[in-house]
């Protein structure tokens, strides 16, 4: 089968950047056959940043409807066999499309290639590898398991057959926080996925970024991690057994934990009380959890002296 690659890259008042992101696409050692810019009603400069790549590139505007719907339209608009995501913020390494577009040359039963990423901001590279940063391990095959423990790879790192798409569906527009997430991991339960163990993707940290602070957020006292798995196990029953019930139980606890831990050091101790009992609902054994939980019913005040206190002697 050939491979014709149609790269989508939605935007939304990426402006100051989207320049740099489509420059990289088209500067790939292997080109992509097709690159389309989906506008998500920018307000900003963001179109006229774009007018030099008209000649290159496909650009499509659509009223403000969310990052979901924007990569849905591109997948829709899309041309290619194959489908890459760039967003509009964040660059590519030059050797991308080539390295992944081999590994399903070599692996014509894999539905899709991620890779690790590097981290930057205007100062320059904050973290060469995500993997080493977090010691984690790419695993490649049917990786469900993995993958429902914790997220393993950014959207902008990955190419995926189209066809992939008409069994396991396009991404849920009512999601506006993690609806890659939620998709990969659909994609994890039908697809082999191949992983290059190389930072091919480079995520850009920046003040204005639109999902800056979002994943500390709650949906009607709900994490979002949470609201993902919870959509999986609805529509995989069969995963909790596959799991094991304990194994989901703490998975969910952590994700009330995370947002709990960032609450609490925020002096916001009424919600990370509420977050860390429902974690250790979850996973009742946590004692780590119940310590937090007790620590929020003390003051806010001496509990942010004494951790200036200990920073201070921990520096000295």
């Amino acid at each position: 089968m050939d491979q014709v690659v149609s790269v989508v890259i939605p935007v939304f008042n990426n402006g100051p950047y989207v320049a740099d992101a489509v420059q990289s696409v088209l500067s790939q050692t292997r080109r992509p056959d097709e690159v389309l810019v989906v506008d998500d009603g920018s307000t900003d400069g963001t179109a006229e940043a774009l007018k030099p790549f008209l000649s290159s590139i496909r650009y499509v505007y659509q009223r403000n409807r969310g990052e979901p719907a924007a990569r849905n339209r591109g997948i829709r608009e899309a041309k290619g066999n194959y489908i890459a995501f760039l967003d509009g913020d964040d660059l590519w390494l030059p050797r991308k499309l080539d390295i992944q577009m081999r590994h399903f040359a070599e692996h014509p039963n894999c539905g899709l290639v991620y890779s690790d990423m590097s981290t930057f901001d205007e100062k320059g590279i904050i973290d060469p590898s995500i993997a080493r940063r977090y010691r984690l391990t790419l695993p490649s095959g049917r990786i469900f398991r993995p993958l429902f423990m914790r997220t393993l790879f950014g959207s902008g790192s990955v190419v995926f057959r189209r066809d992939c798409v008409e069994k396991a569906g396009y991404f849920d527009e009512e999601l506006l926080i993690g609806s890659d997430y939620e998709m990969w991991l659909r994609f994890s339960r039908h697809f082999d996925m191949g992983a290059v163990d190389e930072p091919l993707l480079q995520y850009r940290f920046h003040s204005a970024m639109a999902t800056r602070g979002l994943g500390l957020k709650l949906c009607n006292g709900v994490p979002w991690e949470a609201t993902v798995i919870g959509k999986i196990l609805r529509s995989y029953p069969e995963a909790i057994e596959e799991l094991g019930k304990a194994v989901v139980d703490r998975r969910i606890a952590l994700t009330y934990a995370r947002i709990g831990y960032a609450r609490f050091h925020a002096s916001d101790h009424k919600v990370a009380r509420l977050l860390f009992k429902k974690a250790g609902g979850y996973w009742p054994t946590n004692i780590r959890y119940w310590a937090y939980y007790g620590a929020t019913f003390m003051h806010p005040a001496p509990i942010a002296a004494a951790r200036k206190l200990y920073h201070q002697l921990s520096t000295s």
